[in-house]
Parts: structure tokens; sequence; C-alpha cells
């Protein structure tokens, strides 16, 4: 975009001359009269219509009006996109633009093809998209400062680690009532309890203890002790979970990626899968002598392979293998980023993965097929994003804080097309949440983390199934 010659180019009829006005802003030229003169036969665009549209709304056609149009002259988007355009006279010209050029608040120049060193065009401005979600959504804080949130679709509770500085119920594994955010069944774990992460089947809990240097397993929904799995430990201190993993279809199986607290990046330890206690031969390495940090991890479903990503250095994609004999790195996907949030998200219905961040990838191609347009509303989101998907509703959930009100929102967006749905505001947020997911059939639920007055939030309502009224 050539903002080097203009910022604004409008035109209006020069008194006692042929030719349109120069009103821009151009260097020495104050736009009252100064301008230059477009050159005989140059086209040039006087007006657009519509002249807005709103973030994260659907293709449409706009038409561009304007001098000297020629059946080859080309509509450009912003100096660098050529729409698809239809030659309708001298004067008009339609052009067709596409959704993917309004996913987020702008103000782009509307110019006819060819380039030249000055070019007449008009403005287009994409304007944020309102909260226009389902007012119907209720939200309750339970006051529980928790490291990490599961749920178990089995018995419709959530599970929560529970930080060794909550007071009550500290260092513990305790069950929270969906329906009335009571507490249930707890127990102690003796060290600072973590990452959670529950077998598909729901007969199982694994739980991160980082002190002990351990996962554990507990049954459910009672809460029993099971078996422990030492991480192991070097000159630098004992590993601990950083991420836990249950094997689809086999609760008895776990992948864990390993590290150490003291050490930056943290993932010295590697990615192992255990069968019970025991590690499979086969692992990937850690930081210090694998080709990058992997912490967060993702199987798929087929059992077959696992996807993580680095959350600290920020070096992308990395495939992996799992067979009998363990896990082998594959490849590093640079392509997709290196801003990919915190987690990924596997939705077996549209069988891709999804990330925090609103990047969507096709593990079968291990390409982006999709961006989520996550600054269509109120500007921009103020940080990181996290997210969760629901392939059985179609829609993707998105919460963050807006960079225009410091409050935090949620944005609900088609699955499968990466339209924005609707958003709907969410107040008396204490903290930052950490994670978000999904429950019963209208709910979703996040963590503010373990900072003092920050507690696990429960909202349900029908913006969770129809986000737009």
């Amino acid at each position: 975009m050539r903002k080097v010659l203009f910022v604004s180019l409008f035109f209006s009829a020069l008194i006692g001359c042929s030719g349109p006005q120069f009103q821009g802003s151009l260097s020495n030229r104050d736009g009252n009269g100064g301008g230059p003169i477009a050159p005989a036969g140059q086209p040039q665009v006087t007006s657009v219509s519509p002249a807005t549209a709103v973030a994260g709304g659907g293709s449409f056609t706009l038409t561009v009006t304007g001098l000297n149009f020629a059946p080859t002259t080309a509509v450009l988007w912003d100096d660098n996109t050529s729409l698809t355009t239809t030659y309708v006279s001298p004067t008009v010209l339609r052009a067709l633009v596409p959704a993917s050029l309004i996913g987020r608040p702008d103000t782009v120049t509307i110019t006819p093809s060819p380039l030249v060193s000055i070019n007449y065009s008009a403005n287009f401005t994409v304007t944020s998209a309102p909260l226009t979600g389902n007012p119907s959504l209720s939200a309750a804080m339970v006051p529980v400062q928790a490291n990490d949130i599961a749920w178990n679709p089995a018995n419709q509770q959530f599970y929560l680690s529970v930080a060794s500085g909550n007071g009550s119920n500290a260092n513990t594994i305790t069950a929270l009532d969906a329906q009335t955010g009571g507490l249930g069944a707890s127990v102690s774990t003796g060290s600072q309890p973590d990452t959670l992460a529950i077998s598909t089947d729901g007969t199982y809990l694994y739980a991160g203890l980082n002190d002990a240097g351990s996962v554990h397993r507990y049954t459910l929904p009672a809460l029993q002790s099971d078996i422990d799995i030492p991480l192991g430990s070097e000159t630098d201190g004992s590993y601990y979970a950083i991420d836990v993993a249950v094997l689809p279809g086999s609760p008895h199986s776990v992948a864990i990626s390993r590290g150490i607290q003291s050490v930056n990046p943290h993932e010295q330890g590697g990615v192992l899968v255990y069968d019970d206690a025991v590690a499979r031969a086969q692992s990937v390495p850690g930081y210090t002598f694998g080709k990058g940090p992997i912490d967060s991890l993702l199987w798929n479903p087929n059992g077959q392979g696992l996807y993580g990503i680095d959350t600290e250095l920020g070096s992308g994609l990395y495939v992996m293998s799992v067979n009998p004999a363990g896990v082998q790195l594959q490849t590093q996907i640079s392509a997709v980023g290196s801003a990919l949030g915190n987690h990924l998200h596997f939705d077996s219905t549209t069988g891709y993965i999804y990330t925090d961040s609103g990047k969507v990838i096709d593990p079968a191609t291990n390409s982006i097929v999709g961006t989520f347009p996550l600054t269509a509303v109120q500007g921009v989101f103020n940080g990181s994003t996290i997210m969760v998907p629901d392939g059985k509703l179609n829609i993707a959930y998105f919460l963050g804080q807006s960079i225009s009100g410091g409050g935090y929102v949620i944005e609900a967006f088609d699955l499968t097309n990466f339209t924005l749905l609707g958003s709907t505001s969410v107040t008396n947020i204490s903290g930052t949440p950490s994670r978000i997911i999904r429950w019963g059939n209208n709910g979703l639920a996040f963590l503010t983390g373990n900072a003092s007055g920050a507690g696990v939030y429960l909202l349900s309502g029908g913006f969770v199934t129809s986000p737009a009224p």
C-alpha cells in the first residue's frame, strides 16, 4: 500500500478545470487546490458501494464507480490483491470481495489497475462487529485456586488440581459439581498437583504432581489412588509433567512431556509414552539433545501419532509417530508459525487441529487451512486467547480480553467456515483465564489460575448453543 504517496483519496470537481482535484495528503501539498491532475485516460476510482463492511462477514460484491475503465481494468484491494472484476462500463466495475479479506477491522484502498506513480482511489472501511450474541448466558464463580481443570462426561463432574495457596483443599484433586458448583470427593496429593488428563472412557484421571516428580493415576469416580509413574531426574533436577495426554481408547497408556522447573526452556526431559508405569523404549529427546522444546501434546485419534507445540520459544508444530516401541519425532513444521497459543485441540467431526491463537491445521497435510478472524469484534483481543471447539455444534469458542474496554469477550465462530456467529461479554473476572472447556449441553468453563481472588467460572445458556440471536 503506497501510503508514502497518499493517505485518503477522494475527489470533487475543480472550479475552472476539466479534471478532478486531488484532495489527499501528498508531501508538500495541503489538499486545497495544489494536488495533481490525472493524465488523460488514466483509470480513476471516485466512489465505492458499499463503502463499509462488518469484520467477520461473508463475501460480497463491490460496485466501483470512476472514470476511464476498460475491459482489462482490475479492482485492486489495498494495492496488492486483484479482485475478480466484471466490466460494466467505462465508469462502473463490479468486484467480488471474499470473506477472507474482511476478517478484521481495517481501512484499505480500492484502486484500479494498472498501478502508476500516483493512483486515484477510494477508501473502504472494515468495521468492528458489535456484540450481538444471545444474552442468555449465566455465569457463576467458584472461589477455588486451581492449576488445571478437566471434565468427565461419564459422571458429569469437573476435576480440579487445587493449588497449594488455596487454603482449604490445598494440594488435592477435588471434584466439582457442574450443576450446583459444590465441591465433592477430594484426595490429597501430598505435592503441588498440576496438569490433569482423563481417559476417554472416563475410568482414570492422571495428575502431574510437580514436587513429587511423577504422574499419579486415580480411578473414577471415587478418586482412589491407583499407580504412580515416576518421571526420573538428571543433574539439573527432577522432571515434572508439563503435559499429559491419554491415548484415545487406551486408558492405560499416556504420553508425557517432561520438564525441569529450574531450567529454561523447561522441556529438558523429552516426550515419552508409558503403558501403566512402564516407559516405552523409544522417546523424543528433550531440548538440550533434541530438535526443539515440545510441551503441549495432542494425540492423533488413530493412536499412531502425536502432535506437540513449543510454547516457550515458538518453534512451531512437531509431528511424532507412535508404535509399541515408543515415540519418534518425524518432522518440525515451522510454516504454521510460532504464535500457536498454549494448547492444541482436535475435533473428530472436522478432523482438524485447532490452536488457541486461531490457526486451523489439517493433520493430513500438516498445513494451515484457515484462521479465525479473532480481531473482528471490538477492535482486537488484548494479548493471548484460549479456545475450545465443538464439532457437534459446529462452533469454536474463543475467550480473550478486549483491548477497547479491558473486559473479557467470548466469540463464537462457525467451526468449518471460520465466520463469526456472535459475541458476548463476560464481566467481573478476577485473574487471567488459562484454559476453557466445554461441558454438558450448553456449558463453558474456565479457570483463572492460582492468583489471589481467582477461581473457576461456570457458564451456561443459550449463547453456547445459539450464539446469534
